[in-house]
């Protein structure tokens, strides 16, 4: 009989691919794989996709596509129910799902595998949770149950950002001994600021829904003197024809890009901008970590959903935006360019910061600990 894994990862995509190609690749986005691996443990890695029987496929694809039209609710049953997958999950300990929909998506194995009584544990990761697409109450109601039915049959719950795992407690307390908080961490080995003199660019990195590219447009017409660089595989044809924007399509699980490219931005840039809508996910988090850590300073919106007030200062180690106005962002771009001791102090608290608190090897080493217990 084939030895039990100790774990499996559950991602969407571009994983396997970045591990059998041997890149440098920065660890961040695998959720503690690696640490895993460093560790001894048995690893594995599933991912979406792969050949299906097309009447299998037609069946799954259309209930996932009946269910996100009438409830605006992500499922991808097509894209992992196999029988090659369950059969790895029912060889494994413990199956970690790094996000809500694939958590939602696995739901009939991790059925099956409770009513078989099997010994596999379940963690999925809490990105997502309360970003719907709908605003209507019974929807957001369904939602909820929905999200109650999957909690009942995991093992933890886990978010990355401190107020929406607030708020996941206070939605539901009847599962709060499975709710656990683990604070994301980036990978500082690889995100280290190479010799190279800055630029006076700034740089704008990222693809989410709550990334607000209407100011960005609207900061970038603003300031015709500045250079804008900006990442994303949104938005296209209302950024490049802006003059002062060189704009390169950006997305990591795509691979338009590779990371040693994003070094040298990082590396270079005069600061890192994130304009934020106000949103409870914890959006901009990983471009703001790993900017810090690259010794580049942030400029980040304030929101209702910013993932750590406890050890992030404004003016000490990130810079606090508190609105999406043209004289708030202004102010905030001059104040770091003019004030030589506060971009120093700012740069280097951050870096120690990351180094402290925020990085993949106390990432995984918390994680690990959270599976264990």
């Amino acid at each position: 009989m084939k030895e039990k894994t100790d774990a499996i990862f559950v991602y969407f995509n571009a994983r396997n691919k970045r591990i059998i190609e041997g890149k440098d690749s920065p660890e961040e986005f695998f959720y503690g794989y690696q640490y895993f691996e460093h560790q001894g443990l048995n690893v594995e890695i599933m991912e979406f996709g792969g050949k299906i029987n097309n009447v299998a496929n037609f069946i799954l694809g259309t209930i996932q596509n009946l269910i996100v039209k009438l409830l605006k609710f992500q499922y991808d049953f097509s894209g992992i129910l196999r029988i090659k997958n369950y059969k790895k999950i029912q060889s494994t300990n413990h199956l970690i799902m790094t996000n809500t929909r694939i958590g939602h998506s696995l739901l009939p194995f991790i059925f099956y595998s409770k009513l078989t009584n099997k010994n596999t544990k379940f963690s999925v990761f809490a990105m997502g949770m309360f970003n719907s697409s709908s605003k209507k109450k019974i929807i957001l109601r369904i939602h909820k149950f929905l999200h109650n039915i999957l909690i009942r049959n995991i093992d933890n719950l886990i978010f990355i950002g401190h107020k929406e795992y607030l708020h996941g407690m206070n939605e539901f307390r009847k599962y709060n001994k499975k709710i656990k908080f683990l604070p994301f961490g980036i990978d500082n080995q690889f995100w280290t600021k190479k010799d190279s003199e800055r630029e006076d660019y700034l740089l704008f990195i990222g693809n989410d829904s709550n990334r607000d590219f209407k100011f960005l447009k609207q900061l970038a017409l603003n300031m015709p003197e500045r250079e804008f660089i900006v990442v994303t595989e949104q938005k296209e044809e209302e950024l490049k024809n802006i003059e002062n924007i060189s704009l390169y399509k950006g997305s990591w699980n795509k691979g338009f890009l590779e990371d040693s490219f994003l070094v040298n931005l990082y590396s270079k840039a005069k600061i890192t901008i994130i304009p934020l809508k106000n949103s409870l996910q914890p959006s901009g988090q990983s471009v703001a970590l790993q900017s810090m850590s690259m010794m580049t300073p942030v400029i980040i919106s304030k929101t209702d959903g910013f993932w750590d007030s406890e050890h992030f200062s404004h003016k000490k180690n990130i810079y606090f935006a508190l609105e999406n106005t043209l004289e708030e962002w202004d102010s905030a771009i001059n104040d770091l360019e003019d004030n030589e001791v506060l971009y120093k102090d700012l740069t280097q608290n951050a870096r120690s910061l990351i180094d402290m608190e925020f990085n993949c090897q106390i990432f995984g080493k918390k994680l690990l600990g959270i599976i264990r217990s």
